[in-house]
């Protein structure tokens, strides 16, 4: 099974947030963390709210990725809304 994302559904895929917590070089093991958290503007917010929003009507189970490693480009961490298909 290969995944699937919204943009079949013409909505953007490329979320970002500002952070994900914790951030690489913690203390903090992954290993033993109960939570993870993400940091995320208004705006990202809306669009991760409008992805999901369509996800959850077209998908019956969504798997939510975020990445820790910021990109080079912007400093932005990417978040991907995905089902298996």
């Amino acid at each position: 099974m290969s995944r699937e994302s919204t943009k079949q559904f013409g909505i953007d895929p490329n979320v970002r947030c500002d952070r994900v917590y914790p951030v690489i070089g913690s203390r903090k093991s992954v290993s033993t963390l109960k939570t993870v958290g993400l940091k995320l503007s208004r705006e990202q917010a809306k669009h991760l709210a409008q992805v999901l929003l369509v996800a959850a009507d077209a998908w019956e189970e969504i798997d939510i990725t975020a990445y820790r490693t910021p990109l080079k480009s912007n400093g932005l961490c990417r978040i991907t809304v995905t089902a298996l298909g």
